[in-house]
């Protein structure tokens, strides 16, 4: 049985096992998310985080501004930035679902390992915050060791860090992973903007300043704007309200806040100023989506 094959039986019986199907599992000092669709999905708006997105079976579309991202079986997904995009998953066959396992990216633990590695004279790139890659032999392999690890907690306890090491390495390597190597270089673009998306994701509530961002980062205003644009695909006030109305949108799923509180909450002025750009981002007004929610209209955290 090739590792595919058996990525597929292991991730399928541990529904048996108790583990919850595209949430956060802890494993060691990290969490991974084990993904499961039996049918396609609409377009959603979601926020992605860095990470690594090992496709299994079926295929994952990313939209960004008009650019079409898909990554189907023997391929992996690399997110770099935070960024807000449209995806869905679209399954081929009824009996062989999507599944996927996702890992976070750990910059400073990537950087640790890339101190130790020689990369070619620093690559000029034209990619976005999304890439995707091959997945070879030796990353389905040590991927296979790692989620065996959920089944054996003494394991889990010595070998998930060392593992997890390996996955990084494996990744760092691949052709597809030169934004990924470029964000480890501490003067570049790709880190430059990965400070500014932190410090805008940390402070998206607060009135966003572009000259403090700049001075953050160290660029001038129009090469930030440039390369923020290129990487993320979007602006930052734009990404600031996207974070905004997703944080809204969470919320009203999960608590039981008033719309007006979570409005002031996030940084809106107003009510009406929230209702007006989430109906013209989402769809439906902030109510109408807290009556779907009621109704059993959920999406998961990671899909």
């Amino acid at each position: 049985m090739n590792r595919t094959n058996e990525l597929v039986d292991f991730i399928c019986q541990l529904s048996k096992k108790s583990i919850e199907y595209n949430a956060k599992v802890p494993i060691g000092n990290s969490w991974l998310v084990l993904t499961k669709e039996s049918r396609n999905t609409s377009l959603e708006f979601i926020t992605y985080e860095p990470v690594i997105c090992i496709i299994i079976q079926g295929e994952k579309e990313i939209i960004a501004s008009g650019e079409v991202v898909r990554a189907g079986v023997g391929q992996t997904l690399i997110i770099t930035h935070d960024i807000n995009v449209k995806a869905r998953i679209q399954v081929s066959e009824t009996d062989r679902p999507y599944l996927a396992i996702v890992i976070p990216i750990d910059v400073q633990k990537l950087r640790d390992i890339a101190l130790e590695m020689s990369f070619r004279e620093q690559e000029r790139y034209n990619q976005s915050a999304i890439s995707v890659g091959t997945t070879s032999s030796e990353l389905e392999d040590v991927v296979l060791r790692y989620v065996r690890l959920l089944q054996r907690p003494q394991e889990m306890d010595i070998l998930a860090t060392s593992i997890l090491r390996e996955i990084y390495f494996r990744v760092l390597i691949d052709e597809g992973a030169s934004m990924l190597r470029e964000l480890l270089i501490a003067d570049s673009h790709a880190n430059k903007i990965h400070r500014a998306v932190t410090h805008i994701k940390s402070n998206y509530h607060s009135d966003l300043s572009i000259d403090e961002l700049t001075k953050l980062v160290g660029m001038s205003t129009s090469s930030f704007h440039a390369h923020f644009r290129k990487i993320t695909k979007t602006t930052p006030k734009k990404m600031q309200s996207d974070l905004r109305l997703m944080k809204v949108r969470e919320r009203l799923r999960n608590s039981g806040e008033t719309v007006s509180n979570l409005a002031y909450e996030v940084g809106y002025n107003s009510l009406a100023h929230l209702s007006k750009e989430y109906k013209a981002k989402f769809g439906r007004s902030p109510l109408q989506d807290r009556t779907r929610e009621q109704l059993g209209y959920t999406n998961a955290v990671w899909k």
